[in-house]
């Protein structure tokens, strides 16, 4: 085999590895790129999920927070009213305190022993100092009688007035269960938003750790796909800087058969030029009989 033949299925043979080792570079580099496409992918996907949930926690955090904030009133709605019944329940009992639990009984003696007084001193013989003093003690005894009457209005009044503020105590009272049952409605649906959140919280911080082992594979299969893109291009450039070469080496070549090419055409030119000048000369010999050079 020829040198100039082995030299060029060298070079051949050369270009051939360079291209096919450039092709593997690349295929390794998308087969990587590739697989850390997928990793982000799915770590996308948990922080798209993540978003959700932080949005849903949002919503259940200001349902809860506003839950609260009514409970809260109806809290202290309640709180007032069983204060403000337990008010009057003490002034009750403080009224209560003044009654004569007696008195109607009392009033009623006193009337009869004043009918009786009065009878004895119209139907019986008195002196005039006896009857004297026994109308002394009745108009005593009408005193206290007009006295007991009194009291005995202020008490009817006073039991009118417990009366009635057993009748608002009950209403109180009435309204603080109700508040108190709001209370209890809302503490309970407040505590089931509380329970979401805390679960969702859980929730995001499970898919923030799976988010971050899929995120760290992903740089890491990256950072191989970069090598091997790195590799690619440098032998992407050797193969370049071999077609480079190879192109340079045609055209050397060509420009070579080229001067080739045209240093012959002179040199037939010139033997043309050698041959017509002879062939005159000859001509001119046998014509003079000496050749003129």
């Amino acid at each position: 085999m020829r040198k100039g033949s082995r030299k060029k299925k060298k070079e051949t043979t050369e270009l051939d590895n360079a291209e096919k080792r450039y092709q593997s570079l690349i295929e390794k580099r998308d087969n990587f790129n590739n697989e850390a496409n997928a990793y982000k992918e799915e770590r996308d996907a948990f922080h798209e999920q993540r978003k959700k949930l932080n949005e849903e926690m949002k919503g259940k955090r200001e349902l809860r927070n506003a839950l609260t904030k009514e409970m809260r009133e109806h809290k202290k709605k309640r709180n007032e009213l069983q204060k403000k019944a337990k008010e009057l329940i003490a002034f009750k009992k403080k009224k209560g305190g003044k009654l004569e639990r007696n008195l109607p009984q009392t009033i009623e003696e006193l009337r009869k022993e004043i009918a009786r007084m009065e009878i004895k001193q119209e139907t019986t013989p008195l002196s005039i100092d006896k009857e004297k003093e026994l109308l002394e003690t009745i108009k005593i005894k009408a005193k206290e009688l007009k006295e007991m009457e009194k009291l005995m209005k202020e008490q009817t009044d006073i039991v009118a007035d417990v009366e009635e503020l057993n009748a608002k105590i009950d209403e109180l009272f009435k309204q603080a269960d109700k508040e108190h049952e709001e209370v209890v409605r809302l503490s309970d649906e407040s505590q089931k938003h509380h329970e979401r959140v805390t679960s969702i919280m859980n929730e995001v911080s499970i898919i923030i750790l799976e988010a971050n082992k899929k995120h760290e594979k992903y740089l890491k299969i990256r950072e191989r796909a970069d090598y091997y893109h790195k590799r690619a291009m440098e032998m992407r450039k050797k193969v370049l800087e071999i077609k480079k070469e190879k192109r340079m080496e045609r055209a050397a070549a060509r420009k070579l058969i080229q001067e080739q090419n045209i240093a012959v055409k002179k040199a037939l030119e010139d033997e043309e030029e050698l041959e017509k000048a002879a062939k005159e000369s000859v001509e001119k010999l046998l014509k003079k009989g000496k050749v003129e050079m």
